[in-house]
């Protein structure tokens, strides 16, 4: 059995040796648990299967791995994940209707540093590498963005995690029949008020907190939710010119507080393995990148029903990815001229309330990780990134894993109480996140930094 570069990698250390390889064979035998911590002198760098466990298939896996990589030289250039991370919640009473998958560790609220202390020691074993704080202007959430004061930026383990920015554009902006028409003099303002706004609590993390901020070609990364509805259908040039000026406005808005531009990466996607819109072509080159919340995106409100994260579904998806590399491909910014980087999502099951549910268990959702990360990196890394890994505009290659602690769309990363999206749940409540780590091992970047290598 040959790992990754990255799994073999087991101290983190940026380099494949002999070292990596002791530290299964000292921890040989040793389990996890299943509690929220592991049991005592159990090493979770270890657990390179994510099997909770350590046994001589762990201890073999790795000593063949160290040979191989050691006379190939291949660099343990592990991916960097993403997890959407929340402030909302304050209060502990959440009844069912308003989850739809709960913590291991009982309710808890935003504000409360303890449990982001918690999050963060979870995150740093399964393998999430950086949190993107959803953000809400105060009109429409006077308590989401003063919560990661009180709690996410307080817990004394902050050190070890980066973040950036996730953007709820339709919950901000004026919104109406679906769509944001950015010609109207609201809309303007109020994204210009916004960017200034996220530019202050930016540069108040990165000054103020030992949190790092995650940056891709030196501009710190900000994810915008809903990027589809920007514009009236038929996106004509009227529309077309207001989101150009608009944007470009916000980003010297931005620059003038935080003192650089941030990297925009808009939500657009494809949804089905069907033409790429003209409008969504259009709006993609205001972006540096392109992204989409959840592959899931297309299972509309609706009759209830239970789909299944199958061999069908998982080959639709390699097919809208497929079709996204190849339209985007030729694409350029309009702000630097740069290729757009595409940014998979490979999020586990969704249970929306009103929604279809989409089912996983832990061996299928590995499964259609690694099979995403193969195709990502053969129709789009390899072809048109390969120049720019291990620097500035790429460190390594990046994914968007679902969320760290959305409880109502059934989504989380977090070891779950219950998980409505997980029937069939293996592994005491740890499916996903077991499964998270077997794919992309722990997180190394909670110790050194992203841009090391």
């Amino acid at each position: 059995m040959l790992l990754p570069p990255y799994v073999t990698d087991v101290d983190g250390s940026g380099e494949i040796n002999t070292l990596d390889a002791e530290i299964v064979n000292t921890a040989l035998h040793a389990y996890r648990g299943f509690g929220l911590s592991p049991r005592a002198g159990f090493d979770y760098r270890a657990d390179v299967l994510g099997r909770a466990a350590v046994d001589p298939l762990v201890v073999d896996a790795v000593s063949h791995s160290v040979r191989q990589y050691a006379e190939s030289g291949e660099p343990p250039r592990r991916p960097i994940t993403i997890a959407w991370h929340y402030g909302w919640y304050n209060t502990l009473d959440r009844p069912p209707g308003t989850q739809t998958v709960r913590f291991k560790g009982g309710n808890y609220r935003s504000s409360d540093p303890q449990v982001e202390t918690t999050f963060n020691e979870l995150k740093n074993e399964f393998g999430v590498t950086v949190d993107a704080l959803s953000w809400i202007p105060r009109h429409a959430n006077n308590n989401n963005n003063s919560n990661y004061h009180r709690g996410y930026l307080r817990a004394p383990n902050l050190g070890t995690r980066h973040a950036c920015l996730l953007y709820e554009s339709t919950l901000a902006l004026p919104f109406a029949l679906g769509r944001i028409d950015f010609r109207t003099t609201d809309v303007q303002t109020r994204f210009d008020l916004d960017f200034r706004e996220m530019a202050r609590f930016l540069a108040r993390v990165r000054d103020d907190s030992a949190a790092r901020i995650f940056t891709l070609d030196g501009r710190p990364v900000m994810f915008i939710f809903g990027t589809h509805t920007w514009g009236r259908l038929p996106l004509g040039p009227s529309h077309i010119d207001a989101l150009h000026r608009t944007i470009g406005n916000a980003l010297d808005a931005f620059a003038d507080v935080y003192g650089e531009p941030p990297f925009l990466v808009g939500e657009e996607m494809q949804l089905s393995a069907g033409y790429f819109a003209d409008d969504r072509r259009v709006r993609s080159m205001l972006f540096d990148a392109i992204f989409i919340y959840h592959h899931a995106g297309n299972v509309k409100r609706g009759r209830e029903q239970r789909l299944r994260m199958s061999p069908a579904y998982i080959r639709n998806q390699v097919a809208i990815l497929s079709n996204t590399y190849a339209d985007v491909s030729p694409l350029r910014s309009r702000f630097t001229g740069r290729r757009l980087l595409v940014i998979p999502n490979v999020a586990p099951g969704f249970a929306k309330p009103g929604h279809p549910t989409l089912e996983i268990d832990r061996g299928d959702y590995a499964d259609f990780m690694k099979l995403v990360k193969r195709v990502h990196m053969e129709g789009h890394i390899t072809p048109h990134w390969t120049g720019e890994l291990a620097r500035g505009a790429l460190p390594a290659p990046v994914y968007t894993v679902g969320s760290w602690n959305e409880e109502f769309e059934g989504h989380c990363l977090f070891p779950f109480e219950f998980n409505l999206s997980v029937p069939d749940v293996q592994q005491h409540g740890f499916d996903a996140a077991m499964a998270l780590k077997e794919v992309f091992g722990w997180n190394h970047y909670a110790f050194r930094d992203i841009h090391e290598g």
